[in-house]
């Protein structure tokens, strides 16, 4: 994640890490079963409303590494 929003360059921006836990709405499917889904941390600049998302659970990271195809 930025230090500076990469719309409008301001840098009054706000994270929310695990927004909405692994069941909330910013959540990415990443297989199927109990743990199917990765809560995605947001990034939001409240100057100009851009958000940003991303994965920082490390373990997520690989699984999805190893078992999506790359473009």
């Amino acid at each position: 994640m930025s230090s500076a929003c990469a719309v409008c360059g301001s840098d009054d921006l706000r994270i929310k890490r695990d927004n909405g836990g692994a069941y909330g709405m910013n959540s990415l499917p990443v297989g199927s079963g109990k743990n199917a889904r990765v809560a995605l941390d947001s990034l939001v600049c409240v100057s100009c409303g851009h958000v940003e998302s991303s994965i920082s659970n490390s373990d997520v990271l690989g699984k999805i590494a190893s078992t999506w195809d790359r473009p």
